[in-house]
């Protein structure tokens, strides 16, 4: 099944942001609204050197430390998800807009696929049931080897998905 993200609309984002900063007495700041409109504009996954990469270019540096700072806050905000594919790094996705997804992550290579699954979300549904949980959202990731490094590595003797 393949995912097709729905982008969130910016300006929505952008009042949802404000308003999240005010009620924490928070600056609202032109270099978190940069940042913001960095990430608003990204597809699929990153990390936070992306983001400052990007702002490099742009009319006026923003550090480092803000993006570094900036980011749990669209987090917390809920614009933004943190998923952790490994220990080192943390990445980042937009939270609305999306369909509900999982990811499998390859160990060599570290590449990631996102995958669509009615069956996981039907099993996580189930699980709730039976415990009497309300879920508000699940995390999914299978860690392995992807096609090609399957094949270049040496010890991966069993073709992917036949065991």
């Amino acid at each position: 099944m393949s995912i097709r993200p729905n982008k969130p609309d910016p300006d929505e984002s952008r009042e949802a942001f404000r308003r999240y900063l005010r009620s924490r007495h928070i600056k609202d700041t032109s270099a978190r609204r940069e940042v913001l409109d960095v990430v608003l504009g990204l597809k699929g996954h990153f990390q936070a050197d992306d983001v400052t990469d990007l702002l490099k270019g742009g009319s006026r540096t923003v550090g480092k430390a803000t993006v570094y700072r900036t980011l749990p806050l669209l987090v917390d905000c809920g614009i933004l998800k943190r998923v952790h594919f490994d220990m080192k790094r943390a990445h980042f996705e937009l939270a609305r807009g999306g369909e509900p997804h999982d990811h499998m992550v390859c160990r060599r290579c570290g590449r990631i696929v996102e995958f669509a699954s009615d069956e996981v979300l039907e099993l996580r549904g189930r699980i709730a049931r039976e415990h009497h949980f309300h879920v508000i959202g699940h995390r999914f990731q299978l860690s392995g080897l992807c096609w090609e490094c399957s094949i270049a590595c040496p010890v991966a003797k069993i073709a992917p998905g036949s065991a």
